[in-house]
C-alpha cells in the first residue's frame, strides 16, 4: 500500500468479491496483473503537476522558462506515479509468489490499490506482502538520491531538482506507510504481529483497525487546525485522507469478519431448499400479483416441466407497460439459464459469492447435474451473516 493508497487484500464481499468487473481504464498488464487508471486519478495527477510546475520547481530552481518548469513537472509527476505503481507491484509480486492471485492494480485519487484475490494464509506471509511496499519506496528514494547526487556534483540543474524531489517524496511515502495504523502497510505489519501472537486474524484486524481509525482521526484534527490557520487546501486534503482511511479500516475489519464466517461453509449448508418456481406461460400481471407481491423475492427460477430453463427478476418486469402485463408472458421476459447462473451444492460459499459478483446477480440456482436442489441468494446470506454476528458478539 502506498501513502494514503490502500492495498485491498482478500476476496470476500466488496471490494474483495468485486473481481468480475474492475473499475478504470486498462493501461497494460504485468505478469497477468491488469494495471488500470480510475477517472479520479486525473484529479491528483493535475494537482501534483500544477503544484510542481507552478510552485515547487520555480521556487527551488528559479530563473527558468515556464515551458521548462511544466516539462520538468510533467516528467516528475509521471515518475512519481511510476513510483506508486512500483510500490503496488512489489506487493503484488510477493503475493503472487505466495500463491495469492492478483487480478489487477488500480491507480486512483488516493494513489494505488492492489486487488489481491485471497487473504494471506499466515502472519508471516502477511508480514512479507506488507513490508515489501515501504522497502520498495525506500529503495526508490535511495536510487533517486544517488542520481541527484551524481548530477549535483557539477552545477545544480532542473533535472537534479526533480530527482531530489522524487527522492524525498518516496522517502516520505515509505515513512508514512510505516505508521502502524490499518490499512497502511505499517498497520498490516502490526496486524501480522498480533495475528502471530494471538492466533486470531479477526482480533488482530480489530486492534489494527482501531489504531488505524485513531490515526485517521488525528489526520482530520490536524486538517481542521490547518484550516483555522489559513491553509484551506492542505487542511481539506488531510481531512479527506483521514475520512478515507477511517472508512477503509472499518470496512476491512467487517470483511475479515465476513470471510471468517464463511470459512469452511458449503453452498449446500446455507441454500434454500424449498425453491419457488414459476411457469414460462404465466403472464407478467400474474407474476407480480401471485409471486413478487406475495413472496417478496426479487427473482424466481422459471420451470418448464421438470427442467429449469431460466430466471425472471424484478428488473425484467419493471419496464413492462402496465397495460401490456396481461399479454406478455414470463417466457418472453426471462433470461435463459447459463452456466454462470448455477452452482453445485458442494462448492465453497466464498467461491459462490465470487461467481455472483462476476455474473452481477443476486441469486444462483443450486443444481446437481440437471436437478435443482435449492437456491442461494444474497439477501438470504445477509440474514445469515447478521444472525451469526449477533450470536458471536
Amino acid at each position: 500500500m502506498n501513502g494514503p493508497h490502500p492495498q485491498h487484500t482478500g476476496s470476500s464481499l466488496p471490494p474483495h468479491a468485486a473481481l468480475g468487473e474492475r473499475p478504470g481504464v486498462k493501461l497494460f498488464s504485468v505478469r497477468g496483473i491488469e494495471v488500470r487508471v480510475h477517472s479520479s486519478w486525473l484529479i491528483i495527477f493535475l494537482l501534483i503537476l500544477w503544484s510542481l510546475s507552478a510552485g515547487y520547481l520555480p521556487r527551488t530552481y528559479p530563473d527558468q522558462s515556464p515551458g521548462s518548469y511544466w516539462a520538468a513537472g510533467l516528467v516528475a509527476t509521471l515518475l512519481f506515479f511510476a513510483s506508486v505503481l512500483a510500490h503496488e507491484l512489489s506487493h503484488s509480486f510477493v503475493a503472487q509468489r505466495a500463491g495469492m492471485p492478483v487480478p489487477g492494480i488500480t491507480l486512483f485519487v488516493f494513489g494505488g490499490v492492489s486487488q489481491i484475490a485471497e487473504e494471506a494464509r499466515d502472519p508471516q506471509t502477511e508480514m512479507r506482502v506488507a513490508a515489501v511496499g515501504p522497502l520498495c519506496s525506500f529503495g526508490l528514494a535511495a536510487l533517486f538520491w544517488g542520481l541527484h547526487t551524481a548530477l549535483a556534483r557539477g552545477e545544480p540543474s532542473l533535472a537534479s531538482t526533480v530527482l531530489r524531489y522524487l527522492a524525498w517524496i518516496n522517502l516520505a511515502l515509505g515513512v508514512f506507510n510505516l505508521v502502524p495504523g490499518f490499512p497502511l502497510d505499517g498497520g498490516r505489519i502490526l496486524r501480522s504481529v498480533i495475528w502471530w501472537k494471538t492466533g486470531s486474524l479477526t482480533r488482530a484486524t480489530r486492534w489494527a483497525a482501531d489504531v488505524g481509525k485513531g490515526f485517521a482521526y488525528t489526520l482530520m484534527a490536524l486538517g481542521a487546525l490547518q484550516i483555522f490557520a489559513g491553509a484551506l487546501l492542505g487542511g481539506l486534503w488531510f481531512i479527506f485522507i483521514g475520512m478515507f482511511l477511517r472508512t477503509v479500516a472499518e470496512g476491512e475489519y467487517q470483511q475479515t469478519v465476513v470471510r471468517r464466517s464463511l470459512e469452511g461453509v458449503k453452498v449446500g449448508d446455507v441454500m434454500v431448499e424449498d425453491v419457488v418456481t414459476v411457469s414460462p406461460d404465466l403472464s407478467v400481471a400474474e407474476l407480480i400479483d401471485r409471486y413478487f407481491l406475495h413472496y417478496g423475492y426479487k427473482g424466481f427460477p422459471v420451470r418448464d416441466g421438470e427442467r429449469v430453463v431460466g430466471i425472471v427478476a424484478l428488473r425484467n418486469v419493471k419496464h413492462v407497460d402496465p397495460a401490456e402485463r396481461d399479454q406478455i408472458t414470463v417466457g418472453q421476459l426471462m433470461v435463459e439459464l447459463g452456466d454462470g447462473d448455477r452452482v453445485a451444492p458442494d462448492r465453497s460459499l466464498a467461491d459462490a459469492l465470487k461467481q455472483m459478483a462476476a455474473q452481477g446477480t443476486g441469486r444462483l440456482l443450486v443444481m446437481e447435474g440437471e436437478r435443482t436442489v435449492g437456491i442461494l441468494t444474497k439477501a438470504g446470506l445477509a440474514r445469515l451473516l447478521e444472525v451469526k454476528r449477533v450470536l458471536e458478539a
